[in-house]
């Protein structure tokens, strides 16, 4: 899905396309993390596994930490990881494919 995903990332839009946030609030912030070659690997590693993007992956290793003090720790849901995605992604790009 990863690589599928990135080799069809600089192809065109629908042409029915709009773009919009869902965030319904503030934008959203960016975070630039720095790592050694061997917690970059493992982080890779970790995403190929669950066939997910290296930075969803650090992604969702950020937010199970932080959510971890309100929720047992466990394995990542990927029908949970599939339906918020469905939530944010515009159907035109579902479509794709």
């Amino acid at each position: 899905m990863a690589e599928e995903s990135e080799a069809r990332r600089h192809d065109a839009l629908p042409g029915d396309a709009v773009g919009s946030r869902r965030t319904g609030g503030d934008p959203p912030k960016v975070l630039s993390v720095r790592l050694t070659a061997e917690q970059h690997d493992r982080l890779a590693a970790l995403a190929a596994t669950r066939d997910l993007p290296i930075s969803t992956m650090a992604r969702l290793a950020i937010l199970e930490t932080l959510d971890s003090q309100h929720a047992a720790p466990g394995p990542v849901d990927t029908a949970v990881i599939t339906e918020a995605l469905r939530e944010v992604i515009r159907p035109e790009f579902l479509r794709a494919g």
